[in-house]
């Protein structure tokens, strides 16, 4: 029982938005002064979304006539998380008394759910497509909620970055450049390219995807410490009680938002209506900065919200962007198009 009361008050997410940003340039978006630890991810949203509350009807949009069911059966979840693992390539998603408990405590925060499904519209096809590319497992996606919650500029209290929590040397391993213009770990794209060829890397040398989990949250060298202890036995849930608290609730969590991300519907969530990314992943281009420019002032240029455009590159750190062949801006194609036409006539 005092597990499972840990579990759930661990299992307890950082609310969306988040954590204290050091990144000043994105002061209008993402607000430095809230306490992370005591504020919920509703009021958050509310700010990103000021203007937004109600349809074109004027009426206030609701899905919720169905009551959201929080629990669930165990002989039913173990039937779901079956069904996932026979699809899985990792083979982990195994029911126990603490899966259960972390399940039922998303379960618990369906606005959160529901936000975060709206998120994934943009960054999940990205995820997949580089995903696919290293040939690792799809449902690898989902550890970016465990870290993130989909937040490009989020930092955490021991200095990791962005949507995968790169801390900046792992960062600079993987090639993932900070410097006074840009923190390429904010990059979604490039810091998701770096997160693959890590877990790549991670299960080349451990073999199995619990423990590869396990040291993507607390290092390589905490799980080479407890196998080597224990005469390379790699079972995390063998081994669960040696591991950092955090990292015994991280396997349990991954497994959790799996089956939560695949199961909404069945518990009454619904996808919330609205997302701060008003174009697809896909329907985005790179180009290069030629010359000096105001993101502020070239926003207004090509008629597109100055939101948008730092929402689309969240790795830059100050509004004024020299030239050069490192820099780079992600643009709506509509947007590329209408730039083009612009410098030809």
């Amino acid at each position: 029982m005092l597990i499972l009361k840990s579990l759930i008050v661990q299992s307890t997410l950082k609310p969306f938005w988040g954590q204290k940003n050091v990144v000043n340039f994105h002061k209008d978006f993402f607000d430095k002064k809230l306490d992370l630890n005591n504020i919920y991810t509703e009021k958050l949203w509310k700010k990103m979304l000021a203007g937004k509350k109600k349809s074109l009807s004027g009426k206030k949009l609701s899905h919720k006539k169905n009551i959201v069911i929080t629990n669930i059966d165990s002989e039913e979840l173990q039937l779901r998380l079956n069904f996932l693992n026979q699809r899985s390539k990792t083979k982990m998603f195994k029911y126990n008394s603490i899966v259960h408990a972390s399940v039922e405590s998303y379960l618990r925060m369906d606005k959160y759910i529901g936000k975060i499904i709206s998120l994934s519209d943009f960054y999940f096809p990205m995820f997949e497509e580089k995903l696919e590319n290293y040939r690792l497992p799809k449902e690898l996606k989902y550890l970016a909620i465990i870290e993130s919650n989909l937040n490009p500029v989020i930092t955490s209290k021991a200095g990791a970055q962005g949507i995968w929590q790169f801390m900046p040397e792992t960062g600079r391993i993987y090639n993932l450049n900070i410097n006074n213009i840009y923190d390429e770990r904010n990059d979604p794209v490039k810091s998701t390219e770096a997160a693959c060829r890590y877990l790549k890397f991670l299960y080349k040398k451990i073999g199995n995807w619990e423990l590869v989990l396990a040291a993507y949250n607390a290092g390589p060298g905490t799980v080479d410490k407890i196998l080597q202890h224990h005469h390379n036995r790699k079972d995390f849930w063998e081994l669960w009680e040696f591991f950092p608290k955090e990292t015994q609730n991280y396997v349990p969590k991954f497994i959790a938002i799996n089956y939560v991300m695949n199961y909404y519907k069945e518990h009454n969530i619904y996808k919330y209506r609205f997302s701060p990314y008003k174009y697809k992943y896909k329907e985005t281009l790179l180009i290069p900065i030629k010359e000096t420019i105001s993101l502020k002032f070239f926003a207004y240029s090509l008629n597109m919200s100055h939101k948008d455009l730092i929402l689309l590159n969240p790795q830059y750190l100050v509004d004024l962007i020299p030239p050069g062949n490192k820099f780079f801006l992600r643009l709506p194609k509509n947007k590329v198009y209408f730039l083009k036409k612009n410098r030809k006539t």
